[in-house]
């Protein structure tokens, strides 16, 4: 059996899934990104939960797990939230059964990431300056095109292409991105800039009614900076409103909002250099109702699930989406005897691996969009009441707006359902169950 397979997106997901992939001896990868003149990763600090690195290392991607490239909280805490002005620790997000340090939650440039990922992958199969134009689908495979004129076919294409998929516009046109209402700002720079302030060594969160900051190293010797504050929609002066993606921003842009934060917050913000500040809308799109098109087409990562990059969950639920598709035509396709090329995967075949994958991740992903979705709509109302409250002169106090806050957040919840999923368990139990199906069928077939 030969599978030729063509992915769409050389971001982690797209990387990671190539990596998985190629493990089948009956599997051949070939990936098209659209930056040009090379792989370059847009972005600044990332994070990697447990579930994440364990898949990482199970395939082999040893880079991403050193301490070099990640950093991780001395306390072994993944993440402590605590107050933007009196430093009380709000919540505390907790390893539960994460004994090898290596898989603590850390965080890293973007960059460094796709340098491991890139590190575990041939050249000649990479492929830049491709830029999605359209997918097609016959009875004998699908075909890619490209703005630069160019085409490819595949026997299975991925769409890893993120928020703005071309390959699931092809198939899913109208996809709505709702945009939160915040506006992010995100750099990073050399540890040594802030190296003399008081810089929290362990992941520290400060957050405020309507702004939250995060500054923590990444790797050895970076720093990243992510804040975010909450736009007031209701007024027409307010700024940030529109919908962008790596915008440039100035440090005037964030330096009013967090001046009254605990220290050394603003001390952190005067030290950020000069043309690093980039601003993001913080954009999620329901949840889709199919990830498979025709039997041809699978979506994975951003393109599959827009979060909008809740819980700092992006990465590795895109490296679980490859390593599970990999399980899935593993399960299949027996790599046994696969790699003569004498015989092609039947289009039943490719049909049943992405409905095993497509059963096992996307329950998943449903949960992950549907809390996103429910914060924000509480997060809307609260907008409303507030503004209703002021239209009528009677707004709430900052004491009573606080003491809500603090209430509020104190009973988040703990994301261990998340942080530590064993997507591969869940597939173990997706094939238990697919595969007792495929035996009724048969057995009332023959009957």
């Amino acid at each position: 059996m030969v599978l030729d397979v063509a992915i769409i997106g050389g971001g982690v997901a797209g990387l990671t899934a190539a990596i998985a992939l190629r493990r089948h001896p009956g599997v051949r990868v070939q990936v098209y990104e659209q930056q040009s003149p090379a792989f370059r990763e847009i972005g600044a600090l990332i994070g990697l939960s447990p579930n994440g690195l364990r898949t990482l290392e199970k395939l082999g991607v040893k880079g991403a797990l050193t301490d070099e490239t990640g950093w991780r909280s001395p306390n072994g805490v993944p993440m402590c939230f605590r107050h933007h002005r009196t430093n009380e620790v709000l919540s505390q997000d907790l390893n539960h059964h994460v004994p090898d340090r290596r898989h603590h939650f850390a965080r890293m440039h973007r960059a460094s990431l796709q340098k491991a990922l890139l590190n575990e992958l041939p050249a000649d199969i990479l492929h830049v300056g491709k830029r999605c134009a359209g997918v097609g689908v016959d009875e004998n495979g699908a075909t890619v095109t490209f703005e630069d004129g160019t085409s490819v076919r595949a026997d299975l294409v991925i769409g890893a292409d993120g928020i703005k998929s071309k390959v699931r516009a092809a198939f899913k046109p109208i996809h709505e991105l709702s945009w939160s209402g915040d506006a992010i700002f995100r750099t990073t720079f050399p540890y040594a800039l802030v190296a003399d302030l008081p810089v929290a060594q362990d992941s520290t969160h400060y957050q405020s009614p309507k702004a939250w900051f995060f500054g923590t190293r990444i790797g050895s010797d970076g720093f990243g900076v992510t804040c975010s504050y909450h736009v007031d929609t209701h007024d027409p002066t307010a700024k940030f409103k529109d919908v962008v993606w790596n915008a440039p921003a100035d440090v005037e842009d964030i330096r009013p909002i967090f001046r009254n934060f605990y220290a050394p917050i603003p001390e952190i913000i005067d030290r950020i250099p000069p043309g690093t500040l980039r601003r993001y809308a913080n954009v999620a799109g329901a949840a889709l109702d199919r990830w498979t098109f025709e039997n041809r087409v699978i979506l994975i990562g951003d393109a599959a699930h827009t979060h909008g990059g809740a819980f700092a969950a992006g990465a590795s639920l895109a490296i679980d989406d490859a390593y599970t598709l990999y399980l899935a035509l593993q399960a299949v396709f027996p790599e046994a005897g696969t790699a003569d090329g004498s015989q092609t995967a039947s289009v039943a075949d490719i049909a049943r691996s992405l409905d095993l994958f497509e059963s096992t991740r996307r329950p998943h992903a449903a949960k992950v969009l549907e809390k996103v979705h429910a914060d924000r709509a509480a997060t809307a109302l609260r907008d409303e009441k507030d503004h209703a409250r002021a239209t009528a002169g009677t707004s709430r106090t900052e004491e009573e707006i606080d003491a809500e806050f603090v209430a509020r957040f104190k009973g988040r919840g703990d994301p261990v359902w998340l942080n530590e999923h064993d997507a591969e368990a869940a597939f173990r139990e997706t094939l238990r169950k697919k595969a007792a199906e495929w035996a009724g069928a048969v057995s009332n077939g023959s009957s």
